[in-house]
């Protein structure tokens, strides 16, 4: 029986193929068996990872808690030193996620592009009044330029003056 150099390709190639898959497989059940190793160790000590993980969050707590406490000053006292003097300060914890916010002083000579409108204000944090002085501008300008009707705009206007 003679093979042919064609099939003799062929099947080293079948070969290798059932090799590749055969190895394929041990690896797949090696993999199972070290993620099920892994499971049950995490499982098992579950309760001590998940009180180590608390004990480490409560010593930064704690850590942060203390270095604040003696570096700290009063909000007033920060506020009062001279480099706040005359500017807007903005503080928003959770509403913008910590944001701290200082606008300088506006220069007479280098105006800034929002002095030019006229609906801005400098204040950061605008009172009820304010608001409403606002938006009765900015409903009035709707009117003038004839963007709502006489009706819309007597609607919008007790709305804004009832609160």
């Amino acid at each position: 029986m003679s093979i042919r150099k064609k099939d003799k390709d062929g099947v080293f190639k079948n070969i290798f193929i059932a090799y590749f898959i055969l190895l394929l497989h041990v690896f797949l059940l090696a993999g199972i068996g070290v993620t099920v190793v892994l499971f049950k160790g995490i499982y098992h000590y579950l309760p001590w990872i998940m009180g180590g993980i608390a004990i480490l969050v409560l010593a930064i707590a704690w850590i942060v808690y203390h270095r604040m406490r003696e570096t700290s000053s009063s909000l007033s006292e920060v506020l009062g030193m001279p480099e706040f003097q005359d500017r807007a300060v903005e503080i928003r914890l959770l509403g913008g996620l910590a944001s701290f916010e200082i606008k300088a002083k506006e220069h007479p000579l280098l105006p800034n592009a929002t002095s030019l409108c006229p609906y801005s204000d400098d204040r950061l944090i605008e009172s009820a009044g304010d608001r409403a002085e606002r938006k009765m501008l900015e409903l009035n300008g709707l009117y003038e330029k004839d963007l709502i009707s006489k009706k819309e705009f007597e609607k919008a206007r007790q709305k804004i003056i009832q609160g």
